[in-house]
């Protein structure tokens, strides 16, 4: 999609941002700040990171990146927050939370596998097909979609996005073995895997994308890529835009803790484990090495026997093959 494009489909819009005070707009960006700082403290605290002196800078930088991307708008955060905001539990949605989101909530209701693959043009009826977790966690995506069709770089960051929204959409199958997670986190920590390096790319100058694609061109990990170029890890990043869009600390926590080697030390609860289980299952998956899933990671998400996972990794393939399918919310 060349700018252009972009732009007009930005004009068109699935989303209506609604009009907000400017003191709203205060209050909310005082709240994203707050919100930034606590999660970096808190990751900080941990012993397991806090032995390493670089990560203080890292971090640092992560944050730095995120607050000035700005990755949701109040009303997503609110709708995000209040769904998927409580560890175990799911929310659900009134029309008072979408309000804006009509054209969204049709696209999604209407989406072969989210909806019912047949036009839908009521909110109500879109309300009823959808589950609460997925519309927070389709809202939450297409606006770091949204946030990304006005910076720079395109060419550079569009392959990392679609990766990123594959692996949304693998993470869909994963949530979906477990009631307490959810088919919304599962979307989310798939995209995560990919969303931290398109936004440190489409932050940056040319000159520090053209670094970020010779390097990935060349075999190095988006980890060392992003320390290289950006002196922070695109997890970090990942991290930082879901606490940053009303996911949640244990988001954070439990996807930014795949990079560890002490992963499974530094999760503290049951929700943090199943989103580090559930990103590991989605990257490896997406990588073609599921035999380095932990067998703790697949029981947890709920994948008890050898066809659940068969299952998975059929459908996997099929969708890496033929492509996520939901260019309406890029």
């Amino acid at each position: 999609m060349n700018n252009d494009e972009s732009k007009q489909k930005d004009e068109l819009g699935l989303v209506e941002d609604p009009q907000e005070s400017s003191g709203a707009k205060d209050h909310f960006d005082e709240q994203l700040e707050k919100t930034l700082r606590e999660t970096e403290e808190a990751v900080l605290s941990l012993k397991e990171i806090s032995s390493d002196p670089t990560q203080t800078h890292s971090w640092e930088e992560a944050r730095e990146y995120v607050s000035k991307f700005r990755p949701v708008p109040g009303f997503i955060w609110r709708l995000s927050h209040f769904v998927l905001g409580r560890s175990g539990s799911i929310q659900p949605v009134s029309e008072g939370l979408v309000f804006g989101l009509r054209r969204l909530l049709f696209a999604a209701a209407s989406d072969p596998v989210l909806g019912v693959d047949e036009k839908v043009n009521s909110v109500r009826k879109a309300l009823k097909i959808l589950d609460p977790d997925v519309i927070a966690a389709v809202s939450v995506v297409h606006a770091v979609c949204r946030r990304l069709h006005n910076k720079p770089h395109e060419r550079i960051w569009r392959p990392i996005l679609e990766d990123a929204v594959l692996r949304a959409r693998i993470g869909i199958d994963v949530g979906a073995q477990s009631e307490a997670f959810g088919k919304g986190r599962g979307m989310l920590a798939g995209f995560a895997g990919r969303a931290g390096l398109a936004v440190l790319i489409a932050s940056s100058d040319l000159d520090c994308a053209r670094q970020a694609l010779e390097l990935l061109a060349n075999g190095k990990s988006i980890r060392d890529v992003g320390l290289i170029v950006y002196e922070c890890d695109p997890l970090q990043v990942s991290a930082m835009i879901l606490s940053a869009a009303g996911c949640g600390r244990d988001a954070a926590f439990g996807t930014v803790s795949y990079a560890s080697p002490a992963a499974r030390t530094i999760v503290a609860n049951d929700e943090q484990l199943r989103w580090l289980a559930s990103f590991s299952v989605v990257e490896n998956v997406r990588m073609n090495t599921p035999e380095a899933v932990g067998a703790e990671y697949w029981e947890v998400l709920g994948f008890e026997d050898e066809d659940e996972k068969a299952k998975l990794l059929d459908s996997a393939k099929k969708i890496i093959r033929r492509g996520h399918g939901w260019g309406w919310i890029l």
